[in-house]
C-alpha cells in the first residue's frame, strides 16, 4: 500500500501539498465551479493523501451520481472515489466507479499500479458474469457489484482489440478461452494469420485449461476450421487436425484428413502410418473402427497398397501384434520370485492352506508375466496349480487370458481344454444341457477369452467379432449356471467395449432378468463396457441414431431394477456400469451423477464416485475434485468414502503431483477405509515414478494397525516403483522388495496384508518388467481401456475375480521404429543422456547356493601327542604296517598342501581385480527396446543416423515411423512375429508315420527298419 501511495496516475500532478482538508473542505460549496476545481486538485493528490479522502467518500459518491452536476465533474468525482477504493484494496467498487469516470481518467494504455489491478479485475468479473449466464445459475446472478454487463464487455473488447494491435495474440486469445467467447477467439486467430504456433496454443488451452465441455466443442471447432486452411499447405497440421476430430468425435473428417495423406506423396503418407499408430494407441476401439469404415469407402486402387498397410493397424491387430512380440522376446521376468514364493506359502504356518494367499499367488503369477505368453511355471507345478477350486479354480483359469493377453491367434487352441461344450442349436432352448452345478474352469476359460482379445485396444476387429459371437452364443445358453454365465457375460464386455450394440445390450439384460446375484453382477457391468462413454443417461449421448431411444430405455430400466433388487452385488455391477457410460463426459453427465448421489442407497451413492471419476478423468475439474472430498470426509459409509478418494486419482492424472498434497491429511484419518483408498489414490496417481517423497509419505502406513491398509500400502508402493532401476530412491527400492518377500513367509502377518504383499511382487514386476499403469496416451488423450480396466480392477475389493482387469490398465512401454512396410531397422538407434544404471532393469535374484560344510580339524592334546608316539614306536615293529601309515601321512600333507595352494590363488584372485570404471554419462538404446515414460524425457533422435522419424519434434516412445535417407542401399531389418505356443528350445514334432505291432504282416524287421533310416 506504501508504494501504491507514490505511484500517481494523474500527468497533471505536481508538487505534494501537505494535506487536502481544504480541497475536501470545498466540497461542499454550492458554486458548482468551486467543487470542480476542488476535486481536480484532490484527482492530482489523491495517490498520497488518499486517507484524509477516504473520509469524504460518500460525497464524492453523491457528486458522482448527481445528474444535475455536469458530466465532466461527475466523472472527476467517480475518478477520486475509484482511486480511493483501490488504495483501500476494494478492486471491485474501485472498477465500478473507474468505468463511470469513462476513458479520460481510466486510459488503458497506461501501464500503471492502479490500471493494471482494475484490468484483472475487470476480466475476473467479466469471466464470472459469463459462466453464470451459460450456466443459468439465479442465485448468484445478482451480485452487489453494480457493474452492467455491457460495460464489462464494452472494456473487456477495449483490451482485446488494444492486445491484438500490439501483436500480443496469446493475451488476447486467454482472454477469450477464459471468458468463453467464441466469436473473439476466432477473431484473434484471424488476426493472427492464423499462426501455427498460436493455434498450438489454442488446442493445448482449449484441451487442458478449458472447463466446459460444451464451450470446449466450439472453441476446437473454430481451431479446425484454421487448421483446415492450412493444411494445403503444411501436411504437419494434419496431426493437431486428427486430435481435434477425435475429441469432436467426427470419424468422417478425421478418416477425410488420412485419406487426403495417404494420397499424397510418399512422405505424406508415413505420416498418415503415424496418425494411425496414434490413434490406436488413446485406447478408443469404436471410434477407431468408424475411422477405418469410412476410410475404406476412400480407397483408391491406385494407392491400394497404403490403404492395406492403413486396415491392418487400425482394425487388423498390427499394433496389438507388435506390443505381443515385444513383450514374449524382451520379457525379464524372473522366475525365482515365483518360486520362492511358492516355497514360502508352502512353509509350515506361512499360510499354505489359505485359499485367499493361493489365488493372489496365481493372480501375482498372470502379473508377472501378463502379456508374454509365457505359462512354463503354471505347467512346471500343474499340481500346485490344482489346488484351485471354486472360484479359485475360476479366477486360475482366467489368470491364463492375462498371461497372454493380445494373443488372439492362439486363444481358442490354448484355451480349447477348458472351454465348455458347444450348447445345442436346438432352437431357443439350448441351455438346457447346461448343469446348474460347477463350471468353474468354463467360467473361467470364457472369461480369459475376453481378456486375451479387450486387453490390447489394437486387436484383430475381426477375431474381436468371432469371439465376441462365440461368448454370446455361451451367454445366451447358460443362464442356468450363474459361474459360466458370470464369466460369459464379462467376456462379452471385454470383446464388444463401446460398440453400443443393442442386441448385446438385450442379451446381458436377458441375463439381469434372471436374478442371479453373480450373474446379475457380470452383466451390470458388461452393459457399461458395451455402452462406455456414450453417456446414455443424458440428452447429449453419442449413442447410435438408430437404437438410441431403445438403448436409453434399457439403461433406465436398468436405474430403476438397481433400486428394486434386493441383491447388493446386482446393485454394485449396475452401479458400476452406469459409472462406465459416463465415461469423458464432465458435465453432461452431472445430472445422473446428482440423482445417483443423493440416493439412499449407499451402493448407488458409492457408484456415483466412479461416475464422477471417469466423467471428469484426467480434466483436472476443480468442481470434480471438491465433490469427491466433501464425500470423503461426510459421508455415512465407508465404501462410498474409499471411492470418492480413490476418484482423485483418476480426475487428477495428467497432474499426478497434486493427488498426494490433497491425500496427505486423509492418510491420517481415523477411518481405515479413507486411509486404504488414500494409499491406493496415491500409487495409482504416482505410478511408474518412483517419487521419494510419495514413498515416503506411505511409508508410516506400512505399519499401520489396520491390516487391509497394510496391503492398500504396499500396493500404493509397488506401483510406484513399477519399472525403476534398483538405483531408484537411493537404493530403498531393494529394502523394499526384500520386505515383501519376507512378510508372506512370516507368521504373525494377516492374510490381508500377506496377500497385498503378494500382489505387490506381480504389480511391481508386471509384464515381464515391461509394462505400466498409463492412463494417458502419447497424443494427451485418456486411454479409455486403461481408465476402465482400473476402476474395474478396484472392485477386486468386493469380488477377486475383478484384480484380472488389471490387464486392460497395463500399458507396454516399448519402443519401435518401423519403415514402410513395418519392419524394423535393427541399426536404428535412439540417444538417451542419462547413465544406464537409472532406467536398467532390476537385477534378477540369485539362487543361495548351499555351503559345502568344512572339515574342523581337532584340537591334539600334548598327552594325546604321546600316546600316538608310543604307539607308533610299538608299530614300528611291523614293518607293513608302518608302509600304510606313512601313506596315510603322506595323503594329509597332500590335502594340506592343496589347500594352502587354493588360499594363494585366491589371495592372488583379489589382487587382480580393477578399479571400477566411471559411469558414461550417455549411452544408444537399440530398435526395439524398454524406453519408459520417465526416459523418454532424457531421449532424443540422433539425426545424423540413416534413419529418420516422420515427426521429429516428438519424443521417443511407442511406434515411430522412420524416413530412409538413402533408400537404395541394402538395410538390415527385422520383421515383427507373433510368438508361437510351443516353448522355446523344445525338438519339433516328428514327421507322420505308421507303426505295426512286432508279427503283424506290415510290420518291418530291423535290418529293414535301419535301411530305411540310412535312407
Amino acid at each position: 500500500m506504501a508504494a501504491a501511495m507514490v505511484v500517481s496516475n494523474n500527468p497533471r500532478s505536481t508538487a505534494p501539498v501537505a494535506t487536502a482538508s481544504g480541497w475536501i473542505a470545498l466540497l461542499q460549496e454550492p458554486s458548482v465551479e468551486l467543487r470542480s476545481h476542488a476535486l481536480t486538485k484532490l484527482l492530482e493528490c489523491v495517490d498520497y493523501l488518499w486517507h484524509e479522502v477516504a473520509e469524504s467518500l460518500p460525497d464524492l459518491e453523491t457528486i458522482a451520481e448527481d445528474l444535475d452536476l455536469p458530466l465532466p465533474t461527475r466523472q472527476t468525482a467517480a475518478a477520486v472515489a475509484s482511486r480511493v477504493f483501490f488504495h483501500l484494496e476494494e478492486p471491485s467498487q474501485a472498477l465500478r466507479l473507474a468505468l463511470e469516470a469513462g476513458e479520460d481518467h481510466f486510459d488503458l494504455q497506461m501501464k500503471t499500479p492502479y490500471v493494471e489491478r482494475l484490468v484483472t479485475a475487470a476480466l475476473d468479473a467479466y469471466v464470472q458474469e459469463r459462466r453464470k449466464l451459460l450456466t443459468d445459475d439465479e442465485e448468484k446472478k445478482e451480485e452487489e457489484t453494480g457493474i452492467s454487463m455491457d460495460q464489462l464487455r464494452g472494456m473487456v473488447y477495449r483490451l482485446l482489440e488494444t492486445s491484438c494491435e500490439e501483436g500480443k495474440y496469446e493475451h488476447a486469445l486467454g482472454i477469450a478461452l477464459e471468458a468463453q467467447e467464441t466469436n473473439k477467439v476466432r477473431d484473434v486467430l484471424v488476426a493472427s494469420g492464423p499462426d501455427p504456433a498460436l493455434l498450438k496454443y489454442a488446442l493445448n488451452a482449449s484441451i487442458n485449461v478449458v472447463s466446459s465441455k460444451g464451450f470446449r466443442q466450439e472453441a476446437l471447432v473454430v481451431i479446425t476450421e484454421c487448421l483446415s486452411k492450412q493444411l494445403e499447405t503444411r501436411k504437419i497440421a494434419s496431426v493437431d487436425l486428427i486430435i481435434v476430430y477425435q475429441l469432436l468425435n467426427n470419424p468422417e473428417a478425421a478418416a477425410g484428413v488420412l485419406a487426403e495423406l495417404l494420397k499424397g506423396s510418399e512422405e505424406d503418407a508415413l505420416l498418415g502410418y503415424q496418425l494411425c499408430f496414434d490413434l490406436v494407441d488413446t485406447g478408443n476401439q469404436a471410434f477407431v473402427t468408424r475411422v477405418a469404415n469410412v476410410l475404406t469407402t476412400m480407397s483408391s486402387e491406385e494407392h491400394a497398397q497404403r490403404w492395406a498397410q492403413v486396415e491392418r493397424v487400425m482394425i487388423g491387430g498390427f499394433s496389438s501384434e507388435l506390443a505381443l512380440s515385444f513383450l514374449h522376446k524382451q520379457s525379464q521376468a524372473d522366475r525365482l520370485i515365483m518360486e520362492n514364493l511358492k516355497k514360502s506359502l508352502e512353509e509350515r504356518g506361512s499360510g499354505g492352506r489359505s485359499s485367499v494367499l493361493h489365488n493372489a499367488a496365481v493372480i501375482t503369477h498372470s502379473y508377472l508375466y501378463a502379456g508374454t505368453t509365457n505359462d512354463t511355471f503354471l505347467r512346471d507345478y500343474l499340481d500346485w496349480m490344482k489346488k484351485a477350486s471354486n472360484w479359485a479354480k475360476f479366477s486360475a483359469t482366467a489368470s491364463l487370458g492375462v498371461i497372454h493377453a493380445g494373443h488372439i491367434s492362439e486363444a481358442m487352441h490354448l484355451l480349447q481344454p477348458y472351454l465348455p461344450a458347444n450348447p445345442s442349436d436346438d432352437g431357443e432352448g439350448g441351455g438346457a444341457t447346461v448343469s446348474q452345478t460347477g463350471g468353474y474352469a468354463e467360467g473361467g476359460s470364457l472369461y480369459a477369452l475376453g481378456l486375451i482379445h479387450g486387453s490390447h485396444a489394437g486387436s484383430s476387429a475381426e477375431k474381436r467379432k468371432e469371439t465376441s459371437d462365440f461368448l454370446r452364443t455361451h451367454l445366451r445358453a447358460s443362464h442356468a449356471n450363474e459361474v459360466i454365465s458370470h464369466g460369459a457375460a464379462l467376456g462379452v464386455g471385454l470383446t464388444s467395449m463401446g460398440s453400443s450394440d443393442l442386441a448385446i445390450v438385450n442379451e446381458l439384460k436377458a441375463l439381469l432378468d434372471t436374478d442371479s446375484a453373480v450373474g446379475g453382477e457380470a452383466a451390470g457391468m458388461a452393459i457399461g463396457m458395451v455402452l462406455v462413454g456414450t453417456g446414455a443417461m443424458s440428452p447429449n449421448n453419442t449413442l447410435p441414431e438408430g437404437d438410441k431411444e431403445d438403448i436409453m430405455e434399457v439403461v433406465s430400466e436398468l436405474k430403476n431394477y438397481a433400486r428394486e433388487t434386493q441383491h447388493e452385488k446386482i446393485i454394485r455391477g449396475i452401479a458400476v456400469g452406469l459409472a462406465l457410460m459416463q465415461y469423458g463426459q464432465e458435465e453432461n453427465a452431472d445430472a445422473l451423477i446428482e440423482d445417483m448421489r443423493s440416493d439412499r442407497d449407499p451402493v448407488l451413492r458409492y457408484g456415483a464416485q466412479y461416475a464422477i471419476a471417469l466423467a471428469y478423468c484426467g480434466t483436472g475439474s476443480n468442481k470434480a475434485i471438491r465433490i469427491l472430498l466433501h464425500t470423503a470426509v461426510s459421508d455415512v459409509s465407508d465404501d462410498v468414502r474409499m471411492a470418492a478418494v480413490i476418484g482423485l486419482a483418476f480426475v487428477l492424472f495428467k497432474t499426478p503431483e497434486r493427488v498426494p498434497q490433497l491425500v496427505k491429511l486423509l492418510l491420517e484419518s481415523f477411518n481405515p477405509h479413507v486411509r486404504y483408498a488414500s494409499c491406493i489414490a496415491v500409487g495409482i496417481a504416482m505410478s511408474g515414478t518412483g517419487d521419494s517423497e510419495s514413498v515416503a509419505m506411505l511409508e508410516p502406513m506400512l505399519d499401520d494397525m489396520t491390516d487391509y491398509v497394510r496391503q492398500g500400502a504396499l500396493i500404493g508402493t509397488a506401483m510406484i516403483y513399477m519399472q525403476q532401476s534398483d538405483s531408484s530412491n537411493g537404493r530403498k527400492i531393494k529394502s523394499f522388495r526384500e520386505r515383501l518377500a519376507s512378510i508372506v513367509s512370516e507368521k504373525h502377518q494377516s492374510t490381508l496384508t500377506k496377500m497385498g504383499a503378494i500382489m505387490s511382487l506381480g504389480i511391481i514386476d508386471a509384464g515381464g518388467r515391461n509394462c505400466s499403469l498409463g492412463l494417458g496416451s502419447r497424443n494427451g488423450f485418456t486411454k479409455m481401456t486403461s481408465a476402465v480396466g482400473l476402476v474395474l480392477w478396484l472392485q477386486h475389493w468386493h469380488w477377486y475375480p475383478m484384480m484380472h482387469m488389471l490387464s486392460l490398465a497395463l500399458t507396454p512401454t516399448y519402443t519401435i521404429g518401423l519403415n514402410k512396410d513395418y519392419k524394423f531397422p535393427k541399426n536404428f538407434e535412439i540417444a538417451c543422456n542419462s547413465k544406464p544404471s537409472a532406467f536398467a532393469y532390476p537385477k534378477k535374484l540369485e539362487e543361495k547356493k548351499e555351503e559345502k560344510k568344512k572339515r574342523v580339524e581337532t584340537v591334539a592334546l600334548s598327552t594325546t601327542a604321546k600316546e600316538k608316539a608310543r604307539q607308533a614306536r610299538k608299530r614300528a615293529k611291523e614293518g607293513d604296517k608302518m608302509e600304510v601309515d606313512k601313506e596315510e601321512i603322506k595323503t594329509e600333507k597332500k590335502d594340506g598342501d592343496e589347500a594352502m595352494e587354493i588360499d594363494k590363488e585366491e589371495e592372488s584372485e583379489k589382487k587382480v581385480k580393477k578399479k571400477r570404471e566411471p559411469e558414461p554419462t550417455s549411452f544408444r538404446v537399440g530398435n526395439p527396446s524398454r524406453i519408459t515414460m520417465a526416459q523418454s524425457k532424457v531421449c532424443e533422435f540422433d539425426l545424423s543416423q540413416r534413419y529418420h522419424p516422420i515427426r521429429q519434434e516428438e519424443k521417443p516412445f511407442g511406434v515411430i515411423i522412420l524416413t530412409d535417407s538413402s533408400p537404395g542401399e541394402a538395410e538390415d531389418l527385422g520383421a515383427v512375429k507373433a510368438p508361437s505356443l510351443e516353448p522355446e528350445g523344445e525338438c519339433a514334432p516328428p514327421e507322420p508315420f505308421v507303426w505295426a505291432p512286432p508279427g503283424h504282416p506290415e510290420a518291418k524287421t530291423e535290418e529293414e527298419t535301419k535301411a530305411s533310416e540310412a535312407e
